[in-house]
């Protein structure tokens, strides 16, 4: 006979806005009152960060770019961060290297970037990943890590799993809430996945130890499903399997305790959350009338229920409409605050954002005009000033496997909260129905919960230090010495930006370390920097810092036909920066271990005597390369101008790449030699950096020094590294029928903003034109409001 427990839920809101540091001991947890205050203790102090990167096509070719939209959320009620104001993005190639990596000054948790991928990237699997320094105190788990296929549509697979180890099929058996009993009935969930590591079809039966059959199972949904059995004393349990392959196999169940407790959940009901305790025979007479507790951990909030075991089996049922959706943990106790068991469900409401895009036209005309109409309310249909992010393409030629999508609200809400990949994460959101809501239950019994472990965080003695602080800016740090060496105590250090800005101040100290922290700039600012001893001399010399990075990448042994590409495509690179003669600090470049590598591979030369006379190197270029086009001084083949079309050439000056982009006029030309330019199968020596064609700068004998400039006695003149300004989408407009009509439009993406913000009224809306593309086109729109509140919405609609 069960016995309803209703007793007082305790709510306690843990969401905190404070981040504080202590070393302060604490005791060891002996209640249920205890975990409490330590999980209490947990989200003040250890509030979370998350970064999701909403993409605007799932996949790529080389020469596109890649653009997305950050957000970036403080706490597990999803409200943006004003924690962080630097968010990190990495490219990642197919053998785990650092491909392109920029900084992004987030404002109230919200940025843009873009990658520009090269023209002849090699095929393979390739990842973006995004995180603040803050997210470091949970560890690189907890970053955002997409995979994305570039010159290939194959899914990426999942790499976590025993299964792609191994080369074959393997089972794994998961007793609900961690412990299966004799006596009690169970539910072992199960999840088979192929060699490949995805989720593989398997049936089968499951036999006593005297072969007699007790219960049949079948997975229901990617290798996943649960087998129902009561186990009984005395006996041992097996499954034969067959997998979906026709392989067949005989596995052992878990052996089931003589004596135990169970924690079961029902997550059938849309309205309830029913929360079963269930002890056989033996346990319950040793434990009759003890206390046990539950607590029940969702959204950053805490609620506990203490009760006597006074019955073999105890329910107690909660309303879901008292959580918000996402995770719940639920752990049992015993009286001394150990816990027992546990179980992760997944509280499904209707609370996100809702957003409505309106189209002005069911159907469209190539290159016709598109206006789309966007309203976004709350849960309780209020208006709710929203930050949103659209991205349009050609599903005929873009096709997209919706269950295969990560979101906005399959990340926040789901997979950075679990251990190891989840197939398909669009499915459980894409179309919610009964069938959705029950695999998802099953999934939630076959991973693991990652934001914190009772062991752990029971057993320490001291609460932890914050090991990483949160950035606001940039840190530029160093040491002052004086001619002879020494250390400068007391001296002044001015940092002033040569376009125009705040002139900061720092003093020294005893060692002549001084630091300029938290500091807001955009990339490849110019700064003078100045020291004076304490009496205000000059004879000192400035050293900076090197940049330390914040994170390491594991060796990856997998994608070995992407991994030698890539390794023979590309070569090992350095961070330096360059200056001219005239004392001129250039772009960010990189040295490569490569040399000389174009001599005997040139389309044109020109000698310094067709530069003569001229003003700058764009003047004394232009007009002169045959098939060369320069915008502002960057470099363009003619046939690529844009970065729809290829992009920018790559610019070698003295066997020193410069950075992407580059402009000729940060060169002297009274310093140049000669420039060479290659392009097509003269190009190809460079690899995939060579695709949009090279332009090979040599100067006069030791004119362009790679060195950050020292003007004289404490003085450096130094070009930072700072926050990467995003690139604008290339949208066409054709108002005019004839505008361009002789050049086919083939694009895929068609439309992308990140940068949408309803009004007060939960408005906004934007135009575009389609391309030449007839057929199905696809419209989607992800977001966050002021309070937390996450959506996303697709619309289609037909041109022809």
């Amino acid at each position: 006979m069960k016995k309803n427990v209703s007793l007082l839920l305790a709510a306690l809101c843990c969401y905190m806005s404070a981040f504080s540091q202590n070393d302060k001991q604490v005791s060891p947890v002996t209640s249920l009152d205890g975990a409490v205050s330590r999980l209490q203790t947990l989200s003040a102090n250890k509030a979370i960060e998350k970064a999701y990167l909403h993409l605007d096509k799932p996949y790529y070719n080389a020469g596109d770019t890649l653009y997305f939209k950050a957000y970036v959320t403080l706490g597990e009620q999803h409200e943006l961060s004003t924690l962080s104001g630097l968010l990190h993005v990495d490219l990642v190639s197919p053998v785990d290297s650092v491909m392109q990596t920029i900084s992004l000054q987030l404002i109230n948790g919200l940025a843009a970037g873009d990658f520009s991928l090269a023209g002849n990237l090699p095929k393979g699997t390739y990842r973006v990943r995004a995180y603040t320094k803050w997210m470091l105190n949970n560890g690189q788990d907890n970053f955002f890590d997409q995979q994305v296929n570039i010159n290939g549509r194959k899914l990426p697979l999942n790499k976590t799993t025993l299964a792609a180890r191994t080369g074959k099929a393997e089972i794994q058996f998961f007793p609900e809430g961690g412990s299966f009993v004799n006596g009690i009935p169970a539910k072992l969930a199960f999840k088979a996945v192929a060699a490949n590591g995805l989720g593989i079809n398997v049936k089968g039966v499951v036999v006593d130890n005297a072969n007699v059959e007790v219960t049949k199972f079948e997975s229901k949904h990617l290798g996943m499903g649960l087998i129902f059995i009561t186990a009984e004393a005395g006996k041992t349990y097996k499954a034969k399997l067959t997998y979906a392959d026709g392989t067949k196999v005989t596995v052992d169940l878990p052996k089931a305790y003589d004596e135990g407790i169970t924690l079961t959940v029902n997550n059938d009901y849309p309205e309830k959350l029913g929360i079963e305790i269930n002890a056989n025979k033996a346990y319950y007479l040793k434990n009759k009338n003890k206390e046990f507790g539950v607590i029940i951990y969702s959204g950053g909030s805490i609620r506990s229920v203490k009760a006597v075991l006074d019955n073999q089996v105890l329910d107690l049922n909660l309303n879901k409409n008292d959580f918000k959706t996402g995770l719940a943990q639920v752990t049992l106790f015993s009286a001394g605050g150990e816990p027992l068991n546990e179980r992760i469900a997944f509280i499904q409401n209707a609370d996100q954002l809702n957003i409505t895009p309106v189209s002005d036209k069911p159907l469209y005309s190539v290159r016709g005009k598109v206006h789309i109409a966007i309203n976004t309310k709350n849960k309780s249909g209020a208006a709710a000033k929203s930050y949103l992010s659209a991205a349009v393409v050609d599903e005929g030629k873009v096709p997209i496997a919706e269950d295969d999508e990560s979101t906005i609200l399959s990340n926040l809400l789901l997979t950075s909260d679990l251990r190891g990949a989840v197939e398909q994460p669009n499915y459980y959101f894409a179309n919610v129905n009964n069938d959705t809501r029950s695999n998802l239950d099953i999934l939630m019994l076959t991973q693991g919960y990652r934001r914190f472990e009772w062991k752990q965080l029971l057993s320490d003695s001291k609460t932890a230090d914050i090991a990483y602080k949160a950035e606001g800016g940039f840190d530029l740090s160093g040491h002052v010495k004086t001619m002879d060496g020494k250390p400068v105590d007391g001296g002044t250090v001015t940092l002033m930006p040569q376009n125009g800005g705040s002139v900061l101040t720092q003093t020294t100290d005893a060692e002549g370390k001084f630091a300029f922290r938290g500091i807001a700039y955009v990339d490849k600012t110019q700064f003078l920097i100045q020291a004076v001893t304490a009496i205000e001399r000059s004879n000192t010399i400035i050293t900076l810092d090197p940049e330390k990075a914040l994170t390491s990448l594991p060796a990856n042994t997998e994608n070995d036909n992407a991994a030698a590409n890539y390794k023979n495509a590309e070569l090992r690179a350095q961070p330096v920066y360059m200056a001219s003669v005239s004392g001129k600090v250039l772009d960010e470049v990189m040295i490569y271990d490569k040399k000389n590598e174009e001599e005997g591979h040139s389309t044109q030369v020109l000698g310094k005597e067709n530069l003569k006379d001229q003003v700058s190197v764009t003047s004394g270029l232009q007009g002169r390369l045959i098939g060369v086009v320069l915008k502002n001084g960057v470099p363009f083949l003619a046939d690529k101008v844009n970065d729809l079309q290829g992009g920018p050439m790559l610019i070698i000056v003295d066997d020193v790449t410069m950075q992407q982009g580059a402009s000729v006029n940060d060169l002297n030309i009274a310093d140049i030699e000669s420039v060479k330019v290659l392009k097509n199968l003269d190009a190809s020596i460079y690899g995939m950096r060579g695709a949009n064609g090279v332009l090979v700068i040599k100067s006069r004998k030791g004119a362009l020094p790679a060195a950050n400039k020292k003007l004289g006695d404490g003085l450096l003149y130094y070009t930072a590294k700072g926050f990467y300004k995003a690139r604008t989408f290339y949208t066409p407009v054709y108002e005019n029928t004839k505008t361009n009509s002789e050049k086919p439009d083939t694009r895929t993406a068609i439309y992308w903003s990140p940068n949408i913000v309803t009004d007060k009224d939960g408005n906004a809306s934007f135009d575009f034109f389609n391309a030449d593309g007839k057929g199905t086109y696809r419209l989607v729109i992800e977001g966050i409001d002021e309070a937390g509140n996450i959506g996303r919405n697709v619309l289609t609609y037909k041109v022809q």
